[in-house]
């Protein structure tokens, strides 16, 4: 059955509408106050917003940034009528078209998923990750006596970086490396720091060297990085590919909880 909806860039008289759909108004309305000031200080563009509009409602909205490495993240209402989000995924594909490695990303906790619309608007489906949320006063992580901190161009670490596929890895800002060593040899590599928001800790499980791998070593360095993290940080949120059951065990194993599935398409 076919729905009457219309898709339309956002304007400065409707940036209203580029909240309506976040499930908590006070959030909703300083979100708004945020945007309403970016656009007023021609920091933001309404019309990177596209809007879905249907049975006069909003029913969804998608930033298109500049950025192209950056997915696009829409969000709709669970009932949006299965013509109107296929037109709408198959819009916002038409306008990133011009960068061909722009995907479109459906998280969870933001939409329920529809791979069947996502398909016929012309995405196909390329990965799915799962993301993990620790709360690092939750639990205390005791320092892994084989665990000390290092730099790049250590012995034995330059090395480990290049087989591990990391030979560029550079400390950011805050950012420490630690590797996991027994009688001098580098058996595994991980770095931790700040997150992308407050209080939050980033961490980059490096990995464990290839011969090294089903010895326990990848969860030992984790739990060690959980516990550097905690005396700075109150939580931490890392991913993995779905089908990376051991990743996914040491998370558990370390007391983090499954926050959020994303499934990830790219352009046909």
């Amino acid at each position: 059955m076919s729905t009457a909806f219309t898709l339309q860039a956002a304007t400065p008289d409707t940036l209203t509408d580029i909240h309506a759909l976040h499930p908590d108004p006070a959030e909703a309305a300083r979100r708004l106050s945020v945007t309403q000031e970016r656009v007023r200080a021609g920091q933001l563009d309404p019309a990177r917003f596209l809007l879905l509009r249907a049975g006069g409602a909003v029913q969804g909205v998608c930033f298109i940034g500049p950025n192209a490495r950056v997915p696009l993240f829409p969000t709709y209402r669970t009932d949006t009528p299965a013509d109107a989000l296929t037109a709408f995924l198959r819009e916002l594909r038409r306008r990133v078209s011009d960068t061909p490695d722009r995907q479109l990303l459906l998280d969870d906790t933001l939409v329920t998923p529809r791979p069947e619309e996502a398909v016929q608007a012309g995405w196909v489906p390329d990965s799915q990750q799962v993301l993990y949320r620790t709360d690092l006063r939750a639990r205390s992580h005791a320092p892994d006596p084989d665990v000390t901190p290092v730099h790049p161009d250590d012995p034995g670490v330059a090395e480990a970086l290049r087989e591990l596929g990391r030979p560029d890895w550079e400390a950011a800002g805050g950012w420490t490396l630690h590797a996991l060593r027994r009688e001098g040899q580098v058996l595994a590599l991980g770095a931790t720091g700040p997150g992308g928001r407050p209080g939050e800790a980033g961490l980059d499980l490096i990995g464990v060297r290839p011969a090294q791998r089903g010895r326990g070593y990848g969860a030992r360095l984790h739990a060690h990085l959980l516990g550097v993290a905690a005396q700075t940080f109150a939580s931490h949120t890392g991913g993995t590919d779905a089908g990376n059951h051991a990743m996914r065990r040491t998370f558990e194993r370390s007391g983090s909880v499954l926050s959020a599935t994303q499934a990830y398409y790219r352009q046909a």
